[in-house]
């Protein structure tokens, strides 16, 4: 599309608009079940970000404010009265961050050692291609009870069950920490003594690398594996 445009889509699918949130001119409004998204750049690396939202209708935003569907020559429909706002402030909140957080108080003297119990992986620690080639091709079924986070490095944080054989770091999730599979930690006190020491909220995710370094996750990072999300987060990264 060369031209000023406007797209419908469900509000389900508002992690796709994830790659599109430091795109400059972008408006959102919410109307029911439904998103619009419009502006009046036409940027070539943006439109191709665009073309693959899962929209339900799209138009071409005409100076009268008329909207014209995209596969008509006749407009048919008005600009709705909505109360439009930036998309990247509209995502602010609900959006993935860029990056994690790597530093964290640890006012309390513990430390990661080898355990002998055994403990069912939930996430995984890989890298953007391996995950991004997996995704695009596995069944929906096998892609439903995934979430992901990426971060700036091209890191991908898989949660979910039955994880994927990616290479990569498998951790064990106990509440609100998580601990490289086959450690634990000393002395053995609860995970949300931990998490109120570290002074982490009980709903963020505390991942515990082996070499001691943290990295918190917030429920607002993780997107469902989806290959809407997929595509507008390689696309994201594909344009920067």
């Amino acid at each position: 599309m060369n031209f000023p445009w406007v797209i419908q889509l469900a509000s389900a699918d508002a992690a796709s608009l994830a790659g599109l949130r430091l795109s400059p001119g972008l408006e959102v409004a919410e109307r029911a079940a439904s998103l619009w998204l419009r502006s009046r750049n036409t940027d070539e690396a943006l439109m191709r970000i665009v073309v693959c939202v899962p929209a339900l209708a799209r138009f071409e935003w005409l100076t009268n404010g008329g909207l014209r569907p995209v596969a008509s020559r006749i407009p048919s429909a008005t600009m709705p009265a909505l109360e439009w706002q930036p998309l990247a402030r509209w995502l602010s909140v609900t959006t993935l961050a860029t990056a994690w957080p790597a530093a964290i108080p640890r006012p309390v003297p513990v430390k990661l050692v080898r355990s002998s119990a055994e403990a069912e992986p939930d996430l995984l620690l890989t890298d953007l291609e391996q995950w991004t080639r997996f995704a695009r091709t596995a069944a929906e079924v096998r892609l439903r009870p995934l979430r992901f986070a990426v971060d700036a490095n091209r890191r991908v944080l898989v949660q979910g069950g039955p994880l994927p054989a990616l290479p990569g770091q498998r951790f064990v999730s106990h509440g609100p920490i998580a601990v490289p599979a086959g450690f634990t930690w000393e002395p053995g006190v609860s995970a949300e003594v931990l998490a109120k020491g570290w002074r982490v909220p009980l709903d963020a995710l505390v991942l515990w690398h082996a070499d001691g370094t943290l990295s918190r996750l917030h429920p607002e990072q993780f997107l469902p594996a989806t290959r809407s999300a997929l595509r507008a987060t390689a696309d994201a990264f594909a344009a920067s």
